[in-house]
């Protein structure tokens, strides 16, 4: 292949992926922010509405176990995107029927969502290694930067629109219809990015030994006796203390507070602002020797968090904490993921990081179910979500001494600023400048 058509074929799918980015981002922003919400105005109780989240990332997660063994993994990764990708896309047909008929279900929502989360799960890996296949590395890390720019813009577009939309639906009543209009839009969304993927003209095969999966029991035993394993039993047991009362802020908020659906988007885009604004923050100012601080200092956050409900219930106070909750997850988030990452070879990292992921899930199962329990038996003279709240910042603040001491010795990954994605230059140039440029020098030779 010439470097002229390997230029055209980059192109195309630095293209289509930015337009995936953009149409899944949509549907996270629009559908997946308000599931929760959807269960509510089925009429489906709070508490099993909180629940319900978690459970289907459980169902996803023992899912997405099974996507990694050796059936699958026969499958060339572009196959198995595309698959996981349209059985996504079918998960959501059951959800728009249940909004038209207004069918009320709590089973039949938990497992279209524990489907829904089972393909998102599963599509992960083999996307990310296609797309490791298909971007050259020369320009890998701008190519991402720029498609995680245009997917954060994406998803506060989405809450946006289904905020906006649901404020509307609640005054005219007609939430549900609504609703299923946004998944019906999810459903076409993800069709979309369905096509786009299958744009990609490399249908790469892992070369056997490439990607090995890495036993169940292995993965135990090293849990035991590695700085791996100490981080995984921290953020399980940590897991649990934080998910006994965050499902049941959604609840507390729609249900209890009654915010509006413009109000309740304006929480959730905080949040996300909060987090984009301390990703970007961090990628600039942190040093690799600060990242297990920042993992102590933002699980203390984190930890802090729910106590800060109890001092008042004004939307700004809400808006303001709100913030602080996506800055503190942020340095979480990032701090975890650099911590694993120097501690896991590239040929089990699928199968290693579906254990991890598998743990971590399994500790918010835990976690809700027991704060579930907690509010069904508490007094009646008890607020019971101000309560779950104190206990749960008593449950995080005790886990917070637990967590490990791991130096972290790599780079910590840069991004390119917004501006430069969106103002100043095109985006298909900046990526495939470096391949004009080895054209040209061509030329020149000749």
């Amino acid at each position: 292949m010439s470097i002229k058509t390997k230029l055209l074929v980059t192109k195309t799918h630095i293209k289509a992926s930015f337009r995936d980015a953009v149409y899944t981002n949509l549907n996270i922003g629009m559908a997946e922010n308000y599931f929760c919400a959807f269960l509510l105005a089925l009429g489906i109780s709070e508490v099993v509405a909180g629940f319900s989240g978690v459970l289907a990332a459980f169902i996803g997660v023992c899912f997405q176990l099974l996507s990694i063994r050796s059936f699958f993994l026969r499958w060339t990764l572009k196959r198995r995107v595309l698959f996981f990708l349209g059985l996504q896309s079918i998960s959501l047909i059951p959800l728009m029927l249940m909004g038209w008929f207004k069918y009320n279900s709590a089973i039949l929502a938990i497992g279209m969502l524990g489907l829904y989360w089972a393909c998102l799960l599963s599509v992960n890996p083999p996307w990310n290694r296609l797309m490791g296949h298909t971007i050259p590395t020369r320009f890998r890390l701008k190519f991402f930067s720029m498609r995680n720019q245009y997917g954060q813009f994406s998803v506060f577009l989405g809450l946006i629109i289904g905020g906006v939309a649901l404020n509307w639906a609640k005054e005219k009543n007609i939430e549900l219809q609504v609703f299923t209009l946004i998944f019906i839009t999810g459903f076409l969304l993800r069709l979309l990015s369905w096509r786009d993927i299958k744009k990609h003209h490399i249908d790469y095969q892992i070369p056997q030994g490439v990607e090995v999966r890495l036993p169940m029991w292995e993965f135990l035993k090293r849990i035991r006796s590695t700085d791996q394993g100490k981080l995984i039993k921290f953020l399980f047991f940590f897991y649990i203390a934080v998910h006994s009362s965050s499902p049941y802020f959604n609840p507390y908020m729609l249900s209890q507070l009654k915010l509006s659906y413009l109000s309740y988007m304006g929480v959730i885009a905080i949040s996300f602002f909060g987090r984009v604004f301390m990703f970007r923050f961090l990628q600039k100012k942190a040093k690799s020797r600060h990242i297990n601080n920042l993992l102590v200092l933002a699980s203390f956050g984190i930890a802090t968090t729910p106590l800060l409900w109890n001092i008042s219930q004004s939307y700004y106070w809400i808006l303001f904490i709100e913030l602080l909750s996506g800055c503190y997850w942020a340095g979480f988030e990032l701090s975890t993921i650099l911590l694993f990452y120097q501690k896991i070879e590239d040929h089990e990292r699928t199968s290693v990081m579906s254990y991890i992921t598998f743990f971590n899930i399994t500790g918010m199962v835990i976690g809700s179910l027991s704060g579930a329990l907690m509010m069904k038996f508490m007094p009646a003279e008890w607020d019971s979500y101000l309560a779950l709240f104190m206990i749960s910042t008593f449950l995080r603040a005790s886990v917070v001494f637990l967590t490990p001491h791991i130096s972290f010795k790599g780079s910590i990954p840069r991004f390119i600023s917004f501006n430069r994605v969106f103002l100043t230059r095109s985006p298909y140039g900046a990526l495939t400048r470096p391949i004009v440029d080895k054209i040209k020098e061509e030329k020149t030779e000749i």
